[in-house]
């Protein structure tokens, strides 16, 4: 996983450095990192247990996922999962 994410990283990079400089660039950044505590699927409220590495980064919080499709769905959309 790590590779894939460094690579679409190297990727970006290259497209960046080709781009002409009048022209506007749009960057989704998706970060992700290791569940730090248990914690609940945002999407199906699924337990999501520590040590999980399907997750997202979203304003500075990590959310863990149980499955991939649930971490796409969130990724598509997070407001619509996250309760302020």
């Amino acid at each position: 996983m790590k590779k894939i994410i460094y690579m679409l990283g190297v990727v970006l990079l290259m497209s960046i450095s080709a781009a002409k400089a009048n022209e506007k660039i749009i960057v989704i950044t998706l970060q992700t990192d290791t569940l730090k505590k248990d914690a609940t699927d945002p999407v199906c409220k699924m337990k999501v247990k520590a040590g999980h590495t399907r997750t997202a980064i979203y304003e500075k919080t990590v959310y863990g996922f149980c499955s991939e499709g649930c971490k796409k769905k969130f990724v598509a959309e997070p407001k619509k999962y996250i309760r302020k």
